[in-house]
């Protein structure tokens, strides 16, 4: 048990290794190609940030058609890392520094998060969640993309990129070189955690959901509170704000998505009526205090009722135990 403990915990730091390479060269190359801060943080960084829940899922997916049911790790993954994300990791945030978003991002990519939360919520309503649902996971994220490559221009800030080349010291072999490490670390850390994690909630008896939603969650989301904290640091707000927006669109949609196509998951549909109402709930809170100013961290109480909103999940989670 003790090693498996450690294995799972190494890949959490492989996991957060990688996304650290990956996101870093991801940033680089969209300074180079003249894409925004909220834009990089929306697309390249909330991407990144979800690498450790892509490839988890997609391992998990893996590990579901050879026979293992572990679909509940990916489902509780997702519930537990995003609602992290909404409240403790947006929190810490919020204490350290002002996140500020564009009027533009509460009129497409805030509706947009609750958008992706129906979605869950509605392929899981039959307790099977089929590849068909997978792949129009997958497609709805993948229209928002267009939707901001029309509205955002990147396609056509790349494009002018290549042709005049404004940013020769960003040298994109050597960086789309570190983003593929990345990867590879990825892919290594996602095999650990959930191996690992499935002897372990064997072993003490508990469900696979249950450790996706309190262990594993949490866990694949410390690089996006990485990401926000260090973003507040560097004074690069737009990217923490819209790392944390992105991330909770991309994670229930692709994230998500990617694993099912692979092999349908079953779905505990006890989350329907507590866990994804309190998620809902808790974005609704996250969006009301950014709301005034399109900011938050401006009042430090904000920051402190994040947290305690995860705090009273966790709290809530262990006792129905």
């Amino acid at each position: 048990m003790i090693i498996e403990l450690f294995l799972m915990i190494l890949g959490f730091l492989f996991l957060w290794k990688g996304s650290d390479l990956t996101v870093d060269a991801s940033k680089r190359l969209a300074t180079k190609f003249g894409i925004s801060h909220a834009v990089i943080g929306l697309t390249l960084v909330s991407v990144g940030t979800s690498l450790p829940e892509i490839f988890t899922n997609i391992y998990t997916g893996l590990r579901v058609n050879a026979g293992h049911e572990v679909s509940g790790i990916a489902v509780g993954m997702i519930l537990g890392s995003q609602i992290s994300q909404i409240t403790f990791i947006l929190g810490a945030a919020a204490l350290v520094g002002v996140m500020y978003a564009s009027e533009f991002t509460f009129k497409r990519d805030v509706p947009m998060m609750f958008v992706a939360i129906a979605m869950f919520f509605m392929v899981g309503l039959d307790g099977e969640v089929t590849q068909v649902e997978g792949a129009i996971l997958i497609t709805v994220y993948l229209v928002y993309l267009f939707m901001i490559n029309k509205q955002d221009h990147v396609a056509g800030n790349i494009k002018n990129e290549l042709k005049n080349g404004n940013h020769k010291e960003i040298n994109t072999a050597k960086q789309g070189g570190i983003a593929l490490l990345g990867l590879l670390i990825l892919i290594i850390g996602g095999i650990l955690v959930v191996n690992n994690a499935e002897t372990i909630a064997a072993e003490f008896g508990i469900s696979n959901t249950l450790i996706g939603i309190l262990v594993i969650g949490p866990g694949a989301a410390l690089p996006e509170l990485s990401v926000a904290v260090s973003g507040m640091k560097k004074h690069a707000e737009g990217v923490s704000l819209g790392a944390l927006i992105g991330s909770n669109i991309t994670d229930p949609l692709l994230s998500f998505g990617a694993g099912v196509v692979i092999a349908g998951f079953t779905f505990d549909k006890g989350l329907l009526w507590f866990d994804i109402p309190y998620w809902t709930l808790a974005t609704a809170i996250a969006v009301a205090l950014m709301w005034p100013g399109h900011r938050i961290g401006s009042r430090k109480t904000s920051g402190i009722i994040l947290i305690s909103l995860f705090v009273v999940y966790a709290v809530l989670k262990i006792a129905m135990l």
